[in-house]
């Protein structure tokens, strides 16, 4: 039992936190205000009848602060046309107030109704509450229009549609998220970096003195190159002296070859 206890805590929890994120959304990109308007439908009344959920007790809890649940006509004239299957739900609708639809003449559906007093801006910041799917995949094409449902006798609020997070992401690149101090600082700085351009470009360019790293390789190379002559003489000396010594000897072996004939001739 402590454990089931610990899972439906943990649960209500994460409900809870939910529907605060989906609720503040709403409020600082569409302007929703507490209390919130909850526009309801014969289906949600029915499905809290069944489910045996107190609608203006639950929903403020869920919502976290006070509400203001409503109908219209057009809803409770469904209910009722509808017969004895759907009593209870009309006189659960009767104790809501009634927002004034416009269709007091016309017989509309529910869906038709809400549609038309949303129309393509959610004027009034109504919260849709309903367990009508079409009805709903209607309203998600239209942005800033909270939806609310029953599922297994828990209220859900869905999160935000594409079509809502599109409409908050467009408007918060529109803003100007300056003040008006950073405006102020911005400008002189501009102004500044103008000055500045202007100067730079009434002096002349000077001819630049060499590089010294440039003078330092060149003093490198004139080394290089001393040593590379010194070198030079050095091999230039051993050919020098290796020629010599070679003629030396020749002129040595020709005068051997003298004498010996000489003493050939004696003989």
């Amino acid at each position: 039992r402590e454990a089931v206890v610990s899972t439906q805590s943990t649960g209500k929890v994460k409900r809870l936190k939910h529907s605060k994120r989906v609720l503040s959304f709403y409020e600082k990109n569409f302007g929703f205000r507490r209390p919130f308007n909850i526009l309801v439908d014969g289906t949600f009344t029915m499905a809290a009848l069944k489910g045996r959920v107190d609608i203006l007790l639950q929903v403020t809890k869920y919502f976290g602060g006070e509400i203001s649940v409503a109908t219209t006509h057009c809803a409770l004239r469904e209910c009722f046309t509808l017969g004895p299957k759907l009593s209870g739900a009309h006189k659960i609708l009767k104790k809501f107030k009634r927002h004034k639809c416009g269709h007091e003449n016309a017989s509309l559906d529910a869906s038709a109704c809400f549609t038309s007093m949303i129309g393509n801006s959610n004027p009034e910041h109504y919260v849709i509450a309903t367990q009508d799917e079409e009805l709903r995949k209607q309203l998600r094409a239209v942005s800033g229009i909270p939806l609310l449902y029953l599922s297994a006798c828990t209220l859900f609020l869905e999160s935000p549609s594409y079509e809502s997070r599109d409409k908050a992401e467009e408007a918060f690149l529109k803003q100007d998220l300056l003040t008006d101090y950073e405006k102020e600082m911005l400008a002189k700085m501009n102004e500044k970096t103008e000055e500045g351009d202007k100067v730079n470009r009434g002096k002349r360019k000077r001819p630049k003195g060499p590089n010294p790293l440039s003078c330092k390789k060149k003093k490198e190379d004139e080394v290089t190159k001393k040593k590379q002559k010194s070198k030079k003489t050095k091999v230039e000396g051993e050919e020098k002296t290796e020629k010599a010594t070679s003629s030396e000897t020749k002129t040595e072996s020709s005068e051997t070859k003298a004498v010996s004939l000489t003493l050939k001739s004696s003989f």
